[in-house]
């Protein structure tokens, strides 16, 4: 796959992410239907959760993870933002490339067919990058512990754990605030789903 988009001159662009080695391998056991996935389309469909997400998307921040700092709270579960190995490299090879090329194209005109199916490709991406999240927290709970309750504490801990190294303090802390208050605004009307055929007290 490497060498099939280092033979696509668009994936060479200068303004693209640079090329990088793919050294991750998905579970084969991975579920795209599954409760992460659920718990993103009912926030997305709230406009302005959908767009506080998307500032923060653009001052760096990973969208998918930020709707797990969100389910993991629904879930009564605090997070400290590890991921599975290669799952980040995955995020940078993919979907960041995918979305890189998305913008690259205009939105009226004769890639305007292109662009959208280069955006069901970008949120395609997503839906993996979810569905491995998912598979991870189904097998290993080591990097989470209980919480008697859904709170604005463990939700503010959550979303710092989910923040971008590179993202300010000043920053961070407005754009979380700017989701929170989406968030309580519409109501986090989320019911949490069994995770491994377990559901949270």
């Amino acid at each position: 796959m490497a060498v099939f988009y280092q033979g696509l001159p668009c994936l060479r662009h200068p303004t693209l992410t640079p090329l990088m080695p793919i050294s991750m391998t998905l579970p084969r056991d991975l579920v795209l239907d599954n409760p992460l996935w659920h718990t993103a389309l009912t926030l997305w469909r709230d406009p302005q959760i959908a767009d506080a997400c998307l500032q923060l998307q653009q001052s760096g921040w990973s969208v998918s993870r930020i709707l797990t700092a969100i389910w993991l709270a629904t879930m009564n579960q605090s997070w400290d933002g590890s991921e599975p190995e290669g799952l980040a490299d995955w995020r940078h090879c993919h979907t960041t490339r995918l979305r890189e090329l998305r913008q690259e194209l205009d939105k009226e005109g004769p890639c305007r067919e292109l662009r959208e199916q280069v955006k069901a490709a970008e949120l395609a991406a997503e839906k993996v990058e979810l569905a491995w999240i998912c598979h991870t927290h189904s097998l290993d709970c080591n990097n989470m512990s209980g919480f008697s309750g859904y709170n604005d504490d463990l939700l503010s801990c959550n979303l710092r754990a989910a923040a971008p190294s590179n993202s300010t303090p000043a920053e961070s802390k407005a754009g979380m605030t700017l989701l929170k208050q989406s968030l309580a605004k519409n109501g986090l009307h989320l019911s949490p789903e069994p995770v491994n055929g377990v559901t949270p007290s």
